[in-house]
């Protein structure tokens, strides 16, 4: 499969199609990282919000938005936040990813989509492309591209999705 690496002006937010009542739901997965760990978005969702982030490691925009993500798991973690990086790279890259996410230190899980099936599923067009996934199963918010700084309208969304700091549940 042909995976496109959205410029930094390349950038498209997803947008809901007008007469959509509620966002779209989220394609179901049971994956393991590179690690091991098993991931299953069921289990994951009832901990809290999952974003996934589609990237590459010959994408420049998605190696510059790593740190970024990096930090929205350290900041919003503890709270139920799960970041899990989806490498669509392909199998002479496969080799690369854990280094990569070594040397930038990454903290949350990583998986190899090998066959391009979560890529499918989620219909990453380009990477880097990012969907945040609500306890309740829908695609709330979908970034293609990246920009310095972008992750700001990210962390609303994340935020509101998330109990306060105190572990009330918002509005």
């Amino acid at each position: 499969m042909t995976v496109a690496c959205a410029l930094v002006l390349g950038h498209v937010p997803f947008v809901r199609p007008a007469r959509a009542a509620e966002p779209p739901l989220a394609p179901p997965f049971k994956v393991k990282s590179v690690t091991g760990e098993t991931l299953d978005l069921a289990t994951l969702r009832a901990r809290g919000p999952v974003l996934l982030d589609f990237w590459a490691t010959w994408c420049k925009p998605c190696l510059a938005a790593l740190p970024e993500l990096n930090a929205l798991h350290e900041r919003f973690a503890s709270r139920g936040l799960t970041v899990i990086g989806v490498s669509v790279d392909g199998p002479r890259n496969f080799s690369k990813v854990r280094p990569i996410a070594q040397r930038y230190g990454l903290g949350y899980p990583i998986v190899l989509d090998e066959d391009g099936s979560l890529q499918r599923s989620y219909q990453a067009r380009a990477v880097p492309t990012s969907v945040l996934i609500s306890t309740e199963g829908r695609m709330v918010h979908m970034t293609q591209g990246w920009r310095p700084g972008e992750t700001e309208d990210l962390e609303r969304v994340i935020a509101a999705l998330l109990p306060d700091s105190t572990g009330a549940a918002r509005p």
